[in-house]
């Protein structure tokens, strides 16, 4: 036998061997890798069916919240009291319902957000302020969280409750700043507030972030009229 032939009968026999051996871990693992594989497919089949649903819930979520956009807009048109009452009744209970069925997702969020308008025309600040705070919480990374956060302080402030409103600007600057406007009028809010409470330095402080930081905005003139005037007034240095 030539060497060429030897060569060949070795690689013959190295690839039976290795067929053999695999074919032996097969056979004894065959139980695990079965249940493995099945393990795997049925994971598949479970992201499908989430994604599905998720999907559904989306679509079926998108559809009511449209539908109670439509409806909070014909209560605002209505002028006969006595329907007006109706269509409020229908608004809120119709919003308790979205909120209740698909409590994170937008739809709720949008959901909320109307009620919470319907509160703030009535001047119930109490509950405008426990929406505008659910709303937020329902979809924290929407467009709409960081506006509902604001109007969570207005409404704060509105109670009285100013260290409530505090710590929604707070908030708001932590989570939200250089994601959204209204980030300049929250640290002048913060500053005012603080005036009322004669915590001038923080005051100080508030106004000269929004002068260093946003030199073209609308708040900066206003920023830094307080400043002069705490100043002339020997309030702060």
């Amino acid at each position: 036998m030539d060497a060429t032939t030897r060569a060949q009968a070795g690689r013959s026999a190295e690839k039976k061997t290795f067929y053999t051996r695999l074919s032996d871990f097969l056979r004894k693992f065959r139980v695990i890798i079965i249940a493995a594989f099945a393990a795997i497919v049925l994971a598949i089949a479970v992201i499908a069916i989430v994604s599905a649903i998720n999907e559904g819930a989306a679509n079926a979520s998108s559809a009511r919240a449209e539908k109670l956009v439509d409806d909070y807009d014909a209560y605002l048109g209505e002028s006969d009291q006595a329907k007006k009452a109706e269509l409020e009744k229908a608004v809120l209970a119709s919003a308790d319902e979205i909120a209740s069925k698909w409590p994170r997702l937008f739809a709720a969020q949008r959901a909320r957000s109307i009620k919470a308008d319907v509160f703030e025309s009535k001047e119930d600040w109490a509950s405008a302020e426990k929406e505008w705070l659910a709303a937020v919480d329902a979809a924290p990374t929407s467009y709409l969280a960081p506006i509902a956060l604001q109007r969570a302080a207005t409404a704060a402030e509105e109670l009285g409750a100013s260290d409530r409103a505090v710590d929604c600007y707070k908030r708001l600057i932590a989570k939200y700043e250089g994601a959204t406007i209204g980030i300049p009028h929250a640290y002048f809010a913060l500053g005012r507030l603080a005036e009322g409470s004669k915590d001038y330095a923080a005051a100080m402080e508030n106004y000269k972030k929004i002068v260093s930081t946003w030199p073209d905005d609308d708040w900066t003139k206003l920023a830094t009229d307080r400043i002069i005037a705490l100043k002339s007034r020997g309030l702060a240095k």
